[in-house]
């Protein structure tokens, strides 16, 4: 008993007390813990599309450039109605799984001041040039050209494999990036960019 009348806790109950205390600072310790693991589990996500994203666009930026240096090609050959891009000398219609192996070139490469190679061949080694730099700077990419018929224009597509987006989400075969006739519908992880070229 304290000289004020009131009752001192019993060394027992001290202890028991301070031990309720402390299993609570473990507690919060515990849920603190797991609060930052969700928290920093949502940032991995995060960053992992972000990765996912930055690739996806890089991937697009690239087929807009190989987009155009095939345009300039067929501008530069237009030819007439019986040759060159007027022709369809240009049109290209392999599915992808035809382009598994990379294009090599005619044997008219018509880089000598003596070579006199009509617009065909002109289209030929343009087209081989083009599908080579388009598997370089994509992965497993490939193409799909048709002219558009009574027009001086054609449509391209630049299609490249990219597993890191095939997702469900995203899946090419419901956003119908890519032309029935590449036969692409059945393999999520490839995608396409679609340009129309006006010569």
């Amino acid at each position: 008993m304290q000289l004020d009348g009131t009752q001192s806790a019993q060394p027992g109950e001290r202890c028991a007390r301070r031990a309720r205390q402390m299993g609570g600072s473990l507690i919060e310790v515990l849920i603190s813990i797991v609060i930052a693991s969700v928290a920093l589990l949502a940032l991995a996500g995060v960053n992992a599309s972000s990765i996912r994203y930055t690739k996806m666009s890089q991937y697009r930026a690239t087929a807009a450039q190989l987009a155009a240096d095939i345009g300039e090609r067929m501008r530069a050959s237009k030819g007439t109605a019986t040759t060159g891009f007027l022709a369809g000398n240009y049109d290209y219609t392999a599915t992808f799984a035809g382009q598994a192996t990379k294009a090599t070139l005619p044997a008219a490469l018509c880089n000598l001041p003596t070579d006199t190679c009509t617009p065909a061949q002109i289209a030929a080694l343009d087209l081989a040039q083009w599908r080579i730099f388009v598997r370089d700077q994509l992965p497993e990419g490939s193409v799909f050209i048709l002219r558009q018929s009574g027009q001086v224009a054609a449509d391209v597509w630049v299609a490249w494999r990219d597993p890191a987006v095939a997702n469900t989400d995203e899946a090419p075969a419901l956003t119908l990036e890519c032309p029935d006739a590449m036969s692409t519908e059945s393999d999520l992880s490839i995608r396409c960019s679609f340009f129309r070229i006006n010569l």
